[in-house]
């Protein structure tokens, strides 16, 4: 569906450059980045000729290094991968003889990461921390931010929070990308966090020419923070937005359907659809 608007963008005439396209994993984008090379009869290793295309994360690689230096991000920073943040965590545990037998670094890290995407800094998750565990994290969160900056390092997580910063910080920085993205494309909205929310409302341009799939009933994600209100509120953050709803299901049978509607319709804050299948109605669904 992206792939073919994308093809039809650049057909009329929007520059490939023009375009930003944001997946959820790197797979799908070098899926879409290959179909979209097969439509177009181009080569999809040759970036020039391509849209910005990737995840929310590479986007924001992309951004910090041209740009970030203006909110004091060096250019040359290093990423740290979930092995390094955890590696970290747990020098710091040592140095703080806090014992990996009652605080697990991992959980530690799950909620750093957490913080972060709730666009917390370390200062305020500390101010805010009530209870044991948090305080606990809230001493090692301080010093992990210290250790991190030391080694001019961002972690997946900061990726993501410095480019909010970047762009609520620099008016000329946010309308550069503004003008730049005249197309803009997102796919699995539904997964998205207040971080990449927050970077999506920041570089959309006046034309809002915004386009973004996903399904609220298929919202998977809270525990790692994707926020599936973002989604239901795409109608009032973008006056005027088409709904087109995709309702026939190629894959399921009429009582695989039927059954999950049945659970969906419980759910008080959800969009209204009825899926329906050609396959007819298939086996009982048991459980």
């Amino acid at each position: 569906t992206l792939t073919h608007r994308i093809a039809n963008i650049i057909a009329h005439g929007t520059p490939s450059e023009a375009i930003l396209a944001v997946t959820f994993t790197n797979k799908a984008a070098r899926e879409m980045r290959e179909r979209l090379a097969e439509l177009l009869d181009r080569n999809a290793n040759d970036r020039f000729f391509m849209p910005w295309m990737g995840t929310f994360h590479g986007i924001c690689v992309k951004i910090l290094r041209l740009k970030g230096e203006a909110i004091g991000v060096a250019n040359n920073f290093v990423i740290y991968d979930e092995d390094d943040r955890r590696n970290l965590i747990k020098k710091i545990m040592k140095d703080l003889k806090i014992d990996e037998k009652s605080l697990k670094p991992q959980s530690v890290s799950s909620a750093i990461s957490n913080a972060k995407n709730q666009l917390l800094t370390a200062e305020e998750f500390s101010n805010g921390a009530n209870w044991g565990f948090e305080q606990k994290v809230a001493e090692i969160f301080l010093r992990y931010e210290e250790e991190r900056n030391k080694a001019n390092a961002l972690d997946f997580d900061d990726l993501l929070f410095e480019t909010v910063k970047l762009l609520q910080q620099n008016k000329e920085v946010r309308e550069f990308w503004q003008n730049k993205f005249k197309h803009i494309l997102i796919d699995e909205y539904q997964d998205t966090n207040a971080a990449q929310y927050a970077i999506i409302k920041m570089i959309v341009n006046a034309e809002r020419n915004i386009c973004v799939v996903g399904d609220d009933w298929q919202s998977i994600y809270s525990w790692r923070g994707a926020d599936f209100t973002n989604i239901l509120n795409f109608e009032r953050d973008y006056k005027g937005a088409k709904v087109i709803k995709l309702e026939q299901n190629y894959r399921s049978t009429e009582n695989i359907l039927n059954a999950a509607h049945n659970v969906i319709s419980k759910n008080r804050n959800r969009t209204d659809k009825k899926l329906f299948t050609e396959l007819g109605k298939g086996e009982p669904v048991l459980v």
